[in-house]
């Protein structure tokens, strides 16, 4: 079962690097690399660590748990021992994926530049109602597939006003495909 950004890609015909086809295509249940997680002020780790997000750590190992449910997918991400978890699902009548981390709910647009997926927040919700746009986070964030074949990433987000919330970058290596399936 495709995830949202697997739903974005075949809708849109985006042309991305295998690795990435291959993964928003059936996502693994587990995969795991390394990360680098960048953090902001005082004030902007809090609220990344409200959302769920780590502090800033050197090169870790990195888990990234994958599980259907509700129409979408639970994505767990592990950071050494810290645990960040959203649902991520495909909203088909935007053409959007919807993903939420607790009480914040981020609206996602994704386009393929250069060699790597792009994604950008477009619209957020805190306990279901909108925020204006100068409260809603800003992302630089991209996937893109390693000289290794590797699922690269480098995702952040920010606030206006604020800065850097959230700065996590890495790969993860994908298993072999089950081809019994």
């Amino acid at each position: 079962m495709r995830d949202a950004f697997g739903e974005i890609i075949a809708a849109q015909q985006l042309e991305v690097p295998p690795a990435l086809l291959r993964f928003h295509g059936q996502p693994p249940v587990r995969s795991q690399g390394l990360v680098t997680v960048e953090g902001g002020s005082r004030w902007a780790r809090l609220l990344a660590g409200l959302a769920g997000f780590p502090p800033p750590m050197p090169r870790t190992r990195f888990r990234l748990e994958v599980a259907p449910q509700g129409g979408g997918h639970i994505w767990q991400r592990i950071f050494g021992k810290y645990r960040t978890r959203s649902h991520l699902r495909f909203d088909p009548g935007k053409g959007r994926a919807v993903e939420r981390f607790g009480p914040i709910e981020l609206e996602l647009t994704a386009t393929a530049q250069q060699g790597a997926l792009v994604v950008s927040v477009e619209k957020a919700r805190l306990f279901g109602l909108p925020l204006p746009a100068a409260l809603c986070p800003q992302s630089a964030a991209m996937e893109y597939e390693t000289p290794e074949g590797h699922l690269g990433f480098d995702i952040s987000a920010s606030l206006p006003r604020i800065g850097l919330l959230v700065r996590y970058s890495g790969y993860l290596v994908l298993p072999e495909l089950d081809l019994r399936r």
